[in-house]
């Protein structure tokens, strides 16, 4: 078939039915899709040229596939070529997004380019987000795109809000609805658990993978990162990240994938496929972010020249990231693991200290939601601390301690006991020195059902480990005895479990949230456990401040 101009608006209907035609619609899907064509004229007729081609691709891979195959029609819509004849500008888009919604139900395919436009940010509005995200809503505010897609998912609406994307970052506001709400009870890690409500929240948000491609080109892919997650009327918030490896061009599509039996207590069938989103995004009005430009540093250190190969430095609204090249190598373990490891004469982002000359020291944030990397991928950090008036930034290389300055037996407990520390969380403004070149100042303590939060703002910089052995109350809290049976073997086994820990941060301090939620210990019982232990690395790291190198914005 082809594609043509319409004046004729019943010619129109009758060639996009033609088209689509798949076997009669159900008697309900056939009055929903009458009710949009009967609505097409207050449509914009202001799309971009290749929102139009993207349509006619989705529409085209529609009608070869038929209704049992719609899933694919998102990545179509991707791949299309961008030189597509125009139809009636928003007419054909609306009749393709509404075909899709009828006969996919599991995908929502991209109909248009959406534009960043100041606009609310309703995740904000009633304050139930976590404090650490607060410094993300200016930003989120001034670079919004309204969506609203959704898709049903096991008796789950799940509903694309909004986007709010510079060069640089990608945030992705969600809300799931259920009728008759949602039982959290099902979503404890163990049986009997009282872990609080945000715990298992952001237990059931989905976890999705994206892929980003501009013009049929991909710009990479990944997980998304799962950020905060509250409940209101019955209804559940969310919000995740995408942080990219490339900086975004002009135009771009984010395809977004659930997991299969998301939503269900039960394993996915063998057929069953993921649910989708692919929404399109016209950036040509967002600021360009400030820029170091990608470039080899040389550091002439005191075990010899030290290289990193910086592939981006972006500064933006939403944001600060670093893509360094991966210079590890792999090794295969004689039981048949992969290992990997730095190789020689090259320096990795985390034995790096970065200062810019407004003397802040940038700290390594993250979402702490678990989710791994690809240790075969380039490096790709986000940095917090960086101030909008910093005109240059410097790398000081961080190296390890050689093992013979600690030359006895002695030396070493020494500097274990050194390392093994205890704050008391309860004396607001307290440090917790995790090595001589920086730490943390204790800012809040609360305790609410069932959990412990704990505020810190850093200071210095951070080692790599940071507080990789968590936090801890000295003494035992009650834990959560759990028994179980093996069908298999017929034998009993049981357990004890405390408790989760968490760790999000504000993406412009760098301010770090601790929570820890417990499985079995009460708020009277956890107020009265103020005493906890961290492990510090003094003696572990030296500063070659002589290696150090400036980049200029």
């Amino acid at each position: 078939m082809t594609w043509k101009n319409f004046d004729d608006e019943d010619e129109l209907r009758r060639a996009v039915a033609a088209a689509l035609d798949a076997g009669p619609l159900p008697r309900e899907a056939q009055a929903k899709l009458d009710d949009v064509y009967a609505s097409l004229g207050s449509i914009p007729q202001d799309r971009p040229a290749s929102a139009r081609s993207e349509a006619s691709g989705a529409l085209e891979a529609s009608r070869r596939q038929g209704p049992g195959e719609c899933r694919s029609n998102a990545r179509a819509a991707r791949g299309a070529s961008a030189g597509g004849r125009a139809v009636r500008r928003g007419v054909l888009v609306a009749a393709v997004a509404a075909t899709v919604a009828l006969l996919g139900g599991a995908a929502f395919a991209a109909t248009a380019l959406l534009q960043m436009q100041p606009g609310d940010a309703p995740f904000f509005a009633g304050g139930k987000n976590l404090s650490v995200y607060d410094s993300l809503q200016e930003g989120v505010s001034s670079l919004n795109a309204e969506v609203g897609e959704a898709v049903e998912v096991e008796g789950v609406r799940v509903t694309l809000d909004s986007v709010s994307c510079d060069r640089s970052i990608v945030n992705l506001f969600f809300t799931l609805e259920k009728e008759g709400g949602f039982d959290l009870a099902e979503l404890a890690v163990y049986e009997g658990s009282q872990e609080s409500e945000w715990a298992r929240l952001e237990r059931l948000a989905p976890r999705f993978s994206f892929e980003l491609t501009s013009d049929g080109e991909s710009l990479g892919s990944g997980s998304v990162f799962l950020l905060d997650a509250y409940q209101e009327d019955g209804k559940v918030r969310v919000m995740q990240r995408i942080v990219p490896e490339a900086t975004l061009p002009d135009q771009v599509h984010i395809a977004l994938e659930g997991p299969a039996n998301w939503g269900s207590s039960e394993p996915s069938e063998g057929d069953a496929e993921p649910f989708a989103f692919d929404v399109g995004l016209d950036l040509s009005t967002v600021a360009q972010p400030r820029e170091l430009g990608a470039q080899d540093l040389a550091f002439a250190t005191s075990e010899g020249e030290k290289t990193m190969g910086i592939q981006r430095f972006t500064a933006s609204e939403l944001g600060c990231v670093m893509v360094v090249r991966n210079d590890e190598e792999e090794a295969v373990e004689e039981s048949g693991r992969p290992v990997y490891h730095v190789a020689e004469g090259s320096i990795t982002p985390p034995m790096l200290k970065i200062t810019d000359d407004r003397g802040n020291v940038l700290t390594p944030v993250g979402a702490g939601d678990g989710t791994g990397v690809d240790p075969a991928g380039a490096y790709v950090v986000e940095l917090a601390g960086l101030s909008p008036d910093a005109t240059s930034v410097t790398f000081t290389p961080m190296l390890r301690a050689a093992d013979g300055e600690l030359a006895t037996n002695e030396e070493r407990a020494a500097a274990s006991e050194l390392n093994e520390r205890t704050v008391d969380v309860s004396q607001i403004g307290a440090k917790l020195e995790t090595s001589e070149y920086g730490g943390y100042e204790l800012t809040g303590w609360e305790v609410a059902d069932g959990t412990v939060s704990i505020s810190l703002k850093p200071y210095g910089w951070q080692t790599p480990s940071g507080l990789a052995g968590g936090m801890r109350p000295v003494q035992q809290p009650t834990p959560l005895y759990e028994e179980w049976y093996d069908e298999e073997t017929g034998e009993t086994y049981w357990g004890y479990h405390t408790s989760a820990e968490y760790r999000k941060c504000d993406y412009r301090t760098g301010e770090l949230l601790v929570i820890r939620s417990y499985y079995a210990a009460g708020d009277e019982e956890l107020r009265g456990l103020t005493e906890y232990e961290y492990r510090a690395s003094f003696g572990e790291y030296r500063e070659e401040t002589g290696a150090a190198q400036t980049l200029s914005f």
